[in-house]
């Protein structure tokens, strides 16, 4: 049995239908005290609870159990995000600590650290999460997990990926992400802003950050089959590892740059979904509007599954299958492959 602790009616029983969709009982408190007064925690193999609610909190709730000696995994999810709550959850034993609203694929991954052991509810689980979704930017990717995002400047970009980036690590999931050299240090900061512990994320090896020279542009060019490659061992490496997931996060600008082999940028774009298509990981390729001629711009779009515009996800009907893509190329002069 799962047990949820919120005071907002909405959220309990909206939990309640997607967990008894997959196979839980389910029991629901609209706080702390009822849930200590019902005698139901012996039931209980987790515990989905709000961090802030009259009365009790959720963090004071955990503190409670742990002082009873009950060691129920505890997944906390809030409005209210600090990286206080969260360092004081974690440090406790917390599974998970999730922000409203809720990023279905993030709980799920939570759930199945939480209760690896439950068969019947594991198996709903991997038929849930085989579905790959991942919600954010108003939509929801699936199986397509190419995804192109323009963008006009960085402020836009970081209110848009924010939650994309959040929710993933906040589930356990891998961070990586290519930013130009002289733009890294910004875009840590802005993920701290964004109520990540960015250096904790780096020391554990949950979060990478790579520069241009240290991924597209190694050997000061681009090198498409190497980028390939690297694409390709990132991923299947992060899997190994025990990450159920890795979301990807790639500034694009480097292919505006005087360096040998950028004109490959289209072909490269149309083979990484063969690559991507064998892991189901979300890659979002970061193209700024200002910087991009509009041609170009249109035919990157083209080698990608969904894209993101004016901040909203969409699948993308202008997309061509790879191998289409890659004939029209040969007929345009382009590329080699």
């Amino acid at each position: 049995m799962i047990t949820i602790v919120d005071d907002d009616d909405f959220v309990r029983e909206s939990l309640r239908d997607l967990l008894e969709s997959l196979g839980y009982v389910v029991s629901t408190f609209k706080s702390a005290e009822r849930l200590l007064e019902s005698g139901r925690l012996a039931e209980t193999s987790c515990l989905i609870s709000e961090v802030k609610m009259p009365g009790l909190s959720g963090l004071d709730l955990q503190s409670r159990l742990l002082a009873e000696g009950r060691c129920i995994p505890v997944i906390f999810i809030t409005a209210f995000p600090e990286e206080g709550f969260r360092i004081r959850a974690r440090s406790a034993g917390a599974v998970g600590f999730l922000s409203k609203p809720l990023d279905e694929g993030s709980l799920i991954s939570c759930l199945q650290t939480a209760l690896p052991h439950n068969t019947i509810a594991s198996a709903m689980l991997r038929r849930r999460a085989n579905d790959h979704s991942v919600h954010f930017a108003g939509g929801i990717v699936r199986d397509h997990c190419h995804i192109c995002a323009f963008f006009n400047g960085a402020d836009e970009a970081h209110k848009v990926l924010r939650s994309f980036i959040k929710n993933g690590l906040d589930a356990g999931e891998k961070g990586f992400h290519i930013v130009a050299p002289d733009l890294r240090d910004d875009h840590l900061k802005r993920l701290a802003q964004s109520e990540i512990n960015v250096e904790q994320a780096i020391a554990t090896g949950q979060l990478e950050v790579r520069t241009w020279q240290e991924a597209y542009l190694r050997g000061d060019r681009f090198d498409q089959d190497a980028m390939l490659a690297l694409v390709d061992k990132v991923l299947q490496s992060n899997s190994a590892a025990g990450y159920s997931r890795t979301r990807i996060v790639a500034h694009m600008g480097w292919a505006l740059l005087d360096k040998p082999g950028v004109d490959d940028l289209l072909e490269y774009e149309t083979r990484v979904n063969y690559v991507l298509a064998k892991y189901h990981d979300p890659a979002i390729c970061m193209y700024d509007l200002s910087r991009f001629r509009a041609s170009v711009a249109f035919d990157v779009m083209r080698t990608h599954p969904m894209v993101i515009i004016d901040g909203v996800l969409h699948e993308n009907p202008f997309f061509v299958p790879p191998d289409q893509f890659l004939l029209e190329l040969r007929e345009r002069g382009i590329g080699s492959k």
